[in-house]
């Protein structure tokens, strides 16, 4: 990794925040948008919000600058899409998991 962008200097990365309703099929209906874009999906997460009728998706996603514009204003005819924001990864924690299996 190097400079401030933790995907690599020539990633096109965006983390974005999507505020969805939290009802059946939203999930399936966002990420097929990015399907039928051709866009691919870095990293999904989705977990209730404070509000039991939302959910915040967070996507890391591969996209350039012009069609990352492009891509938010499809998301937004989205009926069940509340709010969009893209997320800065220099002021962002990061979390990962790891799995293993120790044999003693």
């Amino acid at each position: 990794m190097s400079g401030n962008n933790p995907y690599g200097q020539d990633s096109q990365h965006h983390v974005l925040s999507v505020l969805v309703q939290n009802r059946p099929g939203v999930l399936a209906r966002v990420s097929a948008l990015f399907a039928r874009r051709g866009y691919n999906i870095f990293s999904l997460a989705v977990a209730p919000t404070e509000h039991p009728d939302y959910s915040r998706i967070t996507i890391v996603v591969d996209l350039e600058s012009a069609p990352l514009e492009q891509m938010t204003k499809q998301l937004f005819k989205l009926v069940d899409v509340v709010r969009i924001s893209e997320l800065d990864p220099r002021h962002s924690v990061e979390r990962e998991l790891v799995m293993a299996t120790v044999k003693a």
